[in-house]
């Protein structure tokens, strides 16, 4: 009995070990834009818990916060993961005009927090093999139908 009582556990032990060699293709994505320095919008994306998050602000106080559940197929994480294989730039982006900061955005591989308070923008980032990723992510997650439906919005045209 006691021969069953260490086979499970060393099973369950050298489970936990191997699964910690596995590589994840989680990123979260982190987007604001900003008004005069101020900050007007803010979108943030876990891919690993598919929560993508909205909120809109106006004089520091948030006017609307829009969550939503919206997981990326295998397929779609693996685009991007491997996009981001094959760069060996920076994962983020900075647009200044007349320097003040406009945009500011980062993906994060691999990790449970974001970089983005760690970015320092002093410069406009013109960095292709980014824009590459975060266009893709952006299309996949625009042409989604629950994201249609939750911003409607952002498809009338003007």
């Amino acid at each position: 009995m006691k021969n069953y009582i260490y086979a499970i556990i060393f099973f369950i032990v050298f489970q936990g070990c191997k699964s910690q060699n596995v590589k994840s293709n989680s990123f979260i994505y982190h987007t604001t834009d900003y008004n005069l320095g101020f900050v007007q919008e803010e979108r943030l994306y876990n891919s690993s818990t598919g929560i993508y998050e909205y909120k809109e602000l106006a004089d520091d106080k948030v006017v609307k916060n829009i969550k939503i559940f919206l997981k990326l197929d295998a397929k779609d994480l693996e685009d991007i993961n491997q996009l981001y294989s094959l760069s060996k730039s920076e994962m983020s982006n900075c647009y200044l005009k007349d320097n003040v900061l406009i945009h500011k955005s980062t993906i994060t591989f691999d990790s449970q927090k974001d970089n983005f308070n760690l970015l320092e923008c002093n410069k406009n980032l013109n960095n292709s093999k980014y824009l590459e990723i975060e266009d893709k992510l952006v299309s996949i997650i625009t042409s989604s139908d629950i994201y249609k439906t939750t911003f409607y919005w952002e498809f009338y045209k003007k």
